[in-house]
């Protein structure tokens, strides 16, 4: 981690839905990097909160499925109100690997947001596809430079982390009009090379209906001035 980033106090924010089978390996591992993990259960019905408790992490529960962003909004908030310097979002369901953590981090010597970056060279047609439109749109209509719009791996300064708090949107739609409030509030990004595995993968991302909820969401944010 960069000088000014080995004293900050770093939380790891980890939204969950059912991920019993990979949570409690993404937060031994993730703990390596902070004593700090917080799991949002987002209504699970198996045994994810137990995983992760069992793992050492903080756990929060939805008493529903409220979604993605709802779960992160929820961590986020705890995080900061923990003191957070530096919060850390990424998945609970393994496609994130928690060693590139400090590359993340090392990344905010020079910004206020990191955004993972993922090899567009294994990543899956139909969200090479989707990821294409809405980083190609994000861009033109918003001026939000980054090169992987819907990553989940991210690191944010306490500053950006508390501009997240004004997301409305409460699924996968949040990863978009998270970076255009980001944006809007002057925070600066920067892409953070990340790996990203994708064997086996059971995604929780349906295209037609998440390119749906992203435009919806762009021309909320439009008619809205954002």
């Amino acid at each position: 981690m960069g000088p000014d980033a080995q004293n900050a106090k770093v939380a790891i924010v980890i939204p969950a839905y059912n991920e019993q089978e990979t949570v409690g390996d993404v937060v031994r591992r993730a703990r390596e990097y902070s004593d700090l993990v917080i799991v949002v259960d987002d209504g699970s019905a198996d045994g994810t909160a137990e995983a992760a408790s069992s793992a050492g992490a903080i756990v929060l529960k939805h008493d529903r499925n409220r979604g993605k962003w709802a779960a992160l909004r929820t961590g986020i908030e705890e995080a900061l109100r923990r003191g957070a310097d530096i919060v850390v979002t990424m998945d609970a369901d393994g496609q994130h690997m928690p060693e590139e953590i400090p590359s993340l981090v090392f990344t905010l010597e020079r910004a206020d947001v990191a955004v993972g970056s993922r090899s567009r060279s294994g990543m899956p047609l139909i969200r090479k596809l989707s990821n294409t439109i809405t980083t190609g749109l994000l861009r033109v209509m918003f001026g939000v430079k980054v090169a992987d719009s819907q990553c989940g791996f991210r690191a944010y300064r306490r500053q950006a982390a508390e501009v997240l708090l004004s997301v409305q949107s409460d699924g996968f739609e949040g990863e978009t009009e998270s970076l255009v409030r980001l944006a809007r509030a002057g925070m600066k990004l920067a892409d953070a090379p990340v790996s990203t595995i994708y064997a086996g993968e059971r995604s929780k991302i349906k295209a037609s209906r998440d390119i749906y909820r992203f435009l919806k969401t762009v021309v909320k944010l439009r008619l809205r001035g954002v």
